[in-house]
């Protein structure tokens, strides 16, 4: 199975593919219609990343090359991001004139549109939760969808970003706020953890009653910054800004014998991979979980470090090697489109369909364990994700123009 997936995002990254000529290179490699084909490239990867995650797919040793490869397709998000505020602000005039106006509407519009879906799955399935969650789920104080957080990010990157170049008359402060800003997330994110350890007595969730006497809202992952997905590819957003910033110049430099800085890239990122998961697997960042008490922030840093060195050696390189090899076909252009709706919605068939594989409640053993049932779950999930992608983005289309069209 693992061969069969791979082997069709393999297709969809070559077909269409653009070769440069020998010293020559793809000017277009950074346009909007490759990287958008890029990130429906990555919207199927995060899929796939997410069902590796399951104890289905990790029992049976399927798609194991994506369990911890989704920080890096995330990054490239916000990498695409970063990049085109800078060049949207350089060639559209007054484009920070509107830019809250038509920029949170984009994102907001689906965040809440999703929630709507999964409130409405949640009532179908019995969730029972009580007002007072209802009301934070509804408003996206907490995330009804834990995938979802990346809206949350990019919203407060968005509000950064227009602050510190609006109000802000010199580039470099403007610059400097927002990485600083980032660096502060990541430096209180990894303080924060995956639960309110700070609630209730010292280690409260390693007593042998922690969880079934806690209140909801100290449960794992459930207020925001508790989980090292939101800080650990958001530096790719700056990263972004500072390449659209000096694309020339950078560029310049990266042709200059260009074959052996991209094998020395290559290295790196291989290196870096290695530490990443001896990182992940030995130290962890779900170390306050450990048979000590301790909140092993240490070994968060760790962790957050090594991995945002690799994130951002992939990242480079897969642009790098878009500057001779860059891909546009039919499909990824559709895929580029729905992009923001196949990352959100794509949780609740793994949710709704999790009965096939053991991940939810009622599930078979025997159901679980057969093989066929991972196959027709992935295909499931995949193209109902699509499907799902397809709907919520014509509707929030019309609801955006609509938000967007008022005086």
């Amino acid at each position: 199975m693992s061969y069969g997936v791979y082997a069709l995002v393999l297709v969809l990254i070559l077909w269409g593919v653009k070769f440069a000529g020998k010293g020559q290179f793809n000017n277009d490699f950074m346009s909007l219609e490759v990287t958008k084909c890029l990130q429906g490239i990555c919207s199927v990867c995060i899929i796939c990343h997410h069902m590796s995650q399951t104890g289905a797919f990790q029992k049976a040793g399927e798609l194991s090359l994506f369990r911890d490869m989704g920080v890096c397709f995330v990054g490239i998000f916000f990498f695409c991001s970063g990049y085109g505020l800078i060049k949207s602000m350089q060639t559209k005039p007054a484009y920070m004139d509107t830019f809250l106006k038509k920029r949170l509407p984009a994102v907001l519009v689906p965040f809440y549109t999703m929630t709507a879906a999964f409130a409405v799955y949640d009532i179908v399935v019995g969730t029972r939760m009580s007002a007072v969650q209802w009301i934070l789920s509804l408003s996206g104080l907490i995330l009804i969808n834990s995938h979802a957080w990346y809206i949350i990010e990019i919203v407060l990157l968005y509000l950064v970003f227009y602050f510190s170049f609006t109000r802000i008359r010199s580039e470099k402060k403007a610059f400097f706020i927002i990485g600083i800003f980032i660096l502060v997330q990541m430096i209180l994110g990894v303080i924060w953890g995956h639960l309110a350890w700070w609630a209730g007595k010292p280690f409260w969730w390693q007593a042998p009653d922690g969880f079934s006497t806690a209140k909801w809202w100290m449960m794992p992952s459930t207020l925001w910054f508790q989980g090292e997905w939101w800080i650990n590819s958001t530096p790719l957003f700056f990263l972004g800004l500072l390449f659209a910033r000096f694309e020339q110049p950078v560029l310049v430099w990266l042709k200059q014998k260009y074959w052996i800085k991209l094998i020395v890239l290559a290295i790196v990122v291989i290196v870096t991979e290695i530490l990443s998961t001896k990182a992940l697997n030995e130290l962890s960042y779900w170390s306050e979980f450990g048979p000590e008490q301790s909140l092993g922030i240490g070994k968060k840093y760790i962790c957050l470090i090594v991995q945002t060195v690799f994130v951002t050696a992939f990242v480079c390189f897969v642009f790098m090697v878009m500057m001779k090899m860059r891909s546009v076909n039919p499909v990824t252009k559709f895929l580029g489109k729905i992009v923001l709706e196949i990352y959100l919605m794509h949780n609740l068939l793994l949710m709704r369909f999790g009965f096939m594989i053991g991940s939810a409640p009622g599930a078979s053993p025997v159901v679980a364990d057969n093989r066929s049932n991972l196959i027709l779950f992935a295909a499931i999930v995949v193209c109902g994700a699509v499907l799902l992608g397809t709907i919520f983005n014509f509707l929030n289309h019309k609801l955006i123009k609509l938000v967007t069209d008022r005086k």
